[in-house]
């Protein structure tokens, strides 16, 4: 597959499941890890649409560990908002560049930080209205990245969500997400087989680790969830400004 030495494909694997614990625990950033790793590899216009199908069997299986946790109207109101503008933003992510994506990642990365800060200094309370407005604000980042939950955040824990209600809601969001813009990648030369194989693979994988993720969560504080969601973005902002400048 993609002729990728024997080490290299230990590496994916140990990577998808060690990215899909870091998933599991936080609800937030395995997805965007895992797509740095394989940016690397494979390229960033190729990870994408890998991750895209990954992240399938992932929030799928976050789905059924937390289906007690979902809050589903929540879900049904941002999907309706969002998927329409997923479409577009997938769209326009196919005719851009690998250096303009590992860019965007980078400054969408870089936002996350005054939205989360804005919203935790004004005690946001999420309205109806609101969340409509920031789900097609969300959708046309999801359609061009991996790992827009980082902006939408923000706006479902103002709903007054705990930490378990929040990553079960959000995987339930983010695989129709995934499964929205594979639908797009799939209709255009941007997804073949070799590239679904390794989404599949990967994606299998990641199912062992959002149940150790899961164990995780359940003994962490919500001070220790936001700190590590802080840290890993740090890390992949530095990371995806490195692919935009060396790309």
């Amino acid at each position: 597959m993609f002729d990728l030495p024997a080490y290299l494909l230990l590496l994916i694997a140990a990577s998808a499941l060690l990215t899909a614990t870091v998933h599991g625990a936080t609800g937030l950033a395995g997805g965007v890890l895992m797509a740095a790793i394989l940016a690397h590899i494979l390229g960033i216009k190729a990870a994408i649409p890998v991750m895209t199908c990954a992240l399938l069997f992932s929030h799928t299986s976050r789905v059924i560990i937390y289906r007690h946790d979902i809050d589903w109207l929540t879900v049904g109101r941002v999907l309706l908002f969002g998927l329409p503008t997923i479409v577009v933003g997938a769209f326009v992510f196919t005719k851009l560049s690998p250096r303009l994506i590992a860019l965007i990642f980078a400054l969408f990365l870089i936002a996350s930080f005054p939205i989360k800060a804005w919203s935790q200094k004004n005690s946001l309370k999420t309205s109806p209205r609101l969340l409509a407005g920031a789900s097609a604000v969300w959708g046309m980042l999801a359609g061009n990245v991996i790992g827009p939950g980082f902006f939408l955040a923000p706006f479902l824990l103002g709903t007054g969500m705990n930490r378990l209600t929040f990553v079960g809601t959000l995987a339930a969001i983010v695989l129709v997400m995934n499964a929205t813009k594979l639908a797009v990648f799939g209709a255009t030369d941007l997804m073949n087989p070799e590239l679904l194989t390794l989404g599949v693979a990967i994606g299998l994988l990641t199912i062992p680790g959002n149940l150790l993720g899961q164990a995780i969560l359940r003994r962490m504080q919500d001070s220790d969830h936001h700190l590590a969601v802080d840290i890993m973005t740090m890390m992949m902002i530095v990371n995806f400004f490195y692919l935009a400048l060396s790309g």
